[in-house]
């Protein structure tokens, strides 16, 4: 129930309660249910179970008189019901919805009027036909399929017999038998009804996610402890101030499930029930700049010593090595405007997409990730753009390929350039060029497999919509912080024994 503010002269129908609104107050109020809407299940006097309708129950609890129930607005305050009468009671909502079958049962009146049962009590040949509570019980657990009747009442006509034998020279035992009859079938049909109409039970959906692996195959997120620690810093940055259908736990959920499987917003409206696809869409992009605010500092340029003191076995050749590069495209919807399709074809690609500029330590961590560029710029550009140039020292090594033309770049600030070599002119390569291949291959392979680990999220390994394009940098931000909160790329065993 809100607790948001709230102005208006309704105050409770019932008798003797005096709750009303109020500017900070959590009361939330009900009308009386239409008549025929539902049936539900109620004990009589006599303490037989029946079943009858919602508003007569509410009506009959409340000991509302015809005078009461004259009023043009009735209304029933929250105090009258319990925790489980609401849908999503764990959850601040801004209009709080009873169940199905709510009936007050809190704070009922003590007034002088006369409470009637549902049912006049029947007389006793009535009470001798009719079937007991078990046999009701053991009709309303058969399928809906199936005729819903005592076993050994089959049919209207085996009902009618049956009341014909009592007694076959009475004419008022024949109408007598003929309302057994009606009776009998309106009691079970009505619980038929209910069988079927057995109220809105919600279930919040990241209730389902109960173990890492659901959580990571959902949300990309490896453990709890992380998905915690991010909602940690969330509130610290931007503490809730307002009511909100869903916790601050299930928009994140939703906006990670949106990073990792690319569901629709109508989908996750499905799945997460209590909002619209066009609040989906809100909260996914007023959460993404937040988020990569957060994950941010998990992409850090480390220093030389950490680097040195952390290589693994296949860069014992290239120890100088302090940023392995590569540069991923990601495929996006054409846009409209003929400036922005020209600058985002790929002639390698042979379609629309985004370019980045990825970094990896020796050790496997993204320590570095660029800023989208259209799919026509090319390695060079990007890298003389990237100022990867001003963070690296005097002798230190850059691990690429072939399509980085940067030695002029490079020379200038005296690093060392890494690079399978060119076969040019000749015919095949050296022994010692084979070899030198051999070695930077088995080393920046890692740098693919960064690339790979990047692209499990779907919404990079599908067209990515132009309406997002503002997103674009964010989105690699956030992707990029939760691989390196992930397992490392390197085992254990790869790196030599200190």
């Amino acid at each position: 129930m809100a607790s948001c503010n709230k102005k208006s002269n309704t105050y409770c129908s019932v008798y003797g309660c005096s709750t009303f609104y109020s500017s900070a107050s959590d009361i939330s109020f009900h009308s009386l249910p239409k008549e025929n809407s539902n049936k539900v299940k109620w004990m009589n006097k006599n303490g037989t179970s029946q079943v009858i309708d919602r508003r007569q129950a509410w009506i009959l609890k409340l000991r509302m008189d015809t005078v009461g129930l004259k009023k043009t607005q009735i209304k029933i305050c929250s105090k009258h019901f319990i925790k489980e009468d609401f849908i999503l009671p764990d959850f601040k909502i801004s209009r709080a919805r009873l169940t199905r079958e709510a009936v007050p049962s809190q704070n009922l009146p003590n007034s002088s009027i006369k409470t009637k049962s549902p049912l006049k009590r029947k007389s006793p040949k009535k009470r001798f036909l009719s079937p007991n509570t078990d046999e009701l019980d053991v009709a309303k657990t058969c399928d809906s399929d199936l005729a819903i009747s005592p076993p050994c009442l089959h049919s209207e006509s085996n009902l009618t017999e049956n009341c014909h034998s009592i007694d076959n020279n009475s004419a008022e035992d024949d109408v007598i038998s003929q309302e057994i009859a009606s009776q009998i079938l309106t009691v079970t049909s009505a619980d038929a009804q209910v069988q079927v109409t057995s109220g809105d039970i919600v279930v919040p959906f990241v209730s389902l996610i109960d173990t890492p692996k659901k959580l990571n195959t959902m949300t990309g997120i490896p453990t709890f402890e992380i998905l915690n620690h991010i909602i940690y810093l969330f509130l610290k940055e931007n503490p809730d101030t307002r009511c909100h259908r869903l916790s601050v736990k299930e928009r994140l959920i939703l906006v990670f499930i949106k990073l990792k499987q690319d569901l629709s917003f109508a989908v996750l409206a499905i799945l997460f029930k209590a909002v619209s696809g066009e609040t989906c869409r809100a909260l996914y992009n007023s959460f993404i700049p937040l988020l990569a605010n957060i994950l941010r500092p998990f992409i850090y340029w480390p220093s030389k010593t950490k680097i040195i003191s952390n290589i693994p076995r296949c860069f014992q050749n290239f120890k100088e090595t302090r940023v392995i590069l590569d540069c991923t495209e990601i495929s996006v919807q054409s846009p409209k405007c003929l400036s922005c399709r020209i600058k985002l074809y790929s002639n390698y690609k042979g379609t629309f997409t985004f370019k980045f500029l990825v970094g990896i330590s020796p050790g496997g961590l993204i320590t570095y990730i660029s800023k989208p560029y259209g799919g026509r710029a090319s390695d060079k550009i990007i890298f003389e753009q990237s100022g990867l140039v001003n963070k690296m020292s005097k002798f230190d090594a850059v691990m690429v390929d072939k399509g980085f033309l940067i030695d002029t770049i490079c020379d200038s600030q005296s690093i060392k350039v890494i690079r399978p070599p060119f076969l040019r002119n000749k015919n095949k390569f050296t022994k010692e060029e084979s070899l030198l291949t051999k070695n930077i291959a088995k080393a920046r392979v890692h740098i693919e497999r960064v690339n790979q680990r990047l692209k499990t999220f779907k919404v990079l390994q599908n067209k990515f919509p132009w309406a997002h394009a503002h997103l674009m940098d964010d989105i690699i931000t956030i992707i990029g912080g939760i691989c390196n909160l992930c397992v490392p790329i390197f085992a254990e065993d790869k790196f030599n024994d200190v």
